[in-house]
């Protein structure tokens, strides 16, 4: 598993999104890995179809 698996499971979980630095606590605490609010910013950025953010939030995207 690597790290935008571990995010995907974390933000996926949420309902109502989550942010960066509740990502990197929940990433950090749940996986044991250590990651900080810069890394997890750049796995969002670079996979737009995994998620989406809405008002500093991370959230999964919603397929109506």
């Amino acid at each position: 598993m690597d790290i935008r698996d571990e995010i995907v499971q974390v933000v996926y979980e949420s309902k109502d999104g989550l942010f960066l630095l509740e990502i990197t606590e929940a990433v950090t605490n749940r996986f044991k890995m250590q990651v900080n609010s810069r890394q997890i910013e750049e796995v969002v950025r670079k996979n737009p179809k995994l998620f989406v953010e809405i008002n500093g939030k991370i959230k999964a995207p919603t397929h109506d």
